[in-house]
C-alpha cells in the first residue's frame, strides 16, 4: 500500500513540474519582417504580423515600389532616358495558418498585395515644350501559398514562401487612349528577414 502512495505521489509531482514547463514557454505573437527578394521588382515593403492565437494570425504591410528590375532585365525597352522613375505604393495583407505550432515551421497563407509602378514620360511638341505624361502599371495580386520560418536564435529568422495566383493588371502608356486591362499567372518565391518578440 505505501509503494501505490508514493508511486502516485511521485506521478503527481511529475505533472505539476510538466505542467509548469509548459506554461513558461512562450512563442512570439509579434513578428516585424522586411522582404529580401522582392527587391528584385523594385518593392520595398516592411512588415507586422501579429499572431492571434495557436493557429492564425494576421500580417499587414505598406511600403513603396520603383523600378521592376526583373522587368527591365527581360525586356528591351526602346524609350531610352524620355522616361522617368517615380515611387508608387505597395500594401499587403495576409492570413496566415500554422498546422503545427504558433508562429513557428511551416504555415499556409492567403495573400492580397497591391503595387502601382509610376512613371513620367517627357516628350518636346512642336512649339518646343517639354509635354509630359503619366504613365502607370497597377498590379492587384490575390495569391495562396505555404511557406516555412527558419529560427537562427529566439528572436531573428528566415521566413521563406513559394506562392501562386492570379495578376490583374492596368496598364496606361503614353500612345494609348485607354489603359489596357491583364490578367496573368502568378508564381512567387519570398524570402523575408524577420525580428519575433
Amino acid at each position: 500500500m505505501k509503494a501505490i502512495q508514493i508511486f502516485f505521489l511521485f506521478s503527481l509531482l511529475f505533472s505539476v513540474q510538466v505542467h509548469g514547463q509548459k506554461s513558461k514557454t512562450s512563442t512570439p505573437k509579434h513578428i516585424i519582417k522586411l522582404g529580401i527578394t522582392p527587391i528584385v521588382v523594385g518593392e520595398v515593403l516592411p512588415s507586422y504580423e501579429y499572431v492571434f492565437t495557436d493557429k492564425f494570425g494576421l500580417e499587414a504591410g505598406i511600403g513603396f515600389v520603383t523600378e521592376n528590375y526583373l522587368n527591365q532585365f527581360i525586356q528591351e525597352s526602346n524609350f531610352g532616358n524620355t522616361r522617368l522613375m517615380k515611387f508608387g505604393p505597395s500594401f499587403l495583407i495576409a492570413a496566415r495558418y500554422y498546422p503545427f505550432r504558433r508562429a513557428d515551421y511551416m504555415y499556409c497563407k492567403g495573400e492580397m498585395k497591391y503595387r502601382r509602378y509610376k512613371e513620367v514620360y517627357q516628350e518636346i511638341s512642336g512649339s518646343g515644350n517639354t509635354e509630359t505624361i503619366n504613365e502607370y502599371e497597377r498590379k492587384f495580386i490575390p495569391r495562396v501559398g505555404i511557406g516555412y520560418q527558419l529560427y537562427l536564435d529566439k528572436h531573428f529568422l528566415f521566413d521563406m514562401n513559394a506562392n501562386i495566383g492570379l495578376a490583374f493588371i492596368k496598364d496606361y502608356q503614353f500612345g494609348s487612349n485607354a489603359p489596357v486591362k491583364n490578367t496573368k499567372l502568378h508564381f512567387g518565391l519570398g524570402l523575408k528577414f524577420a525580428y519575433a518578440f
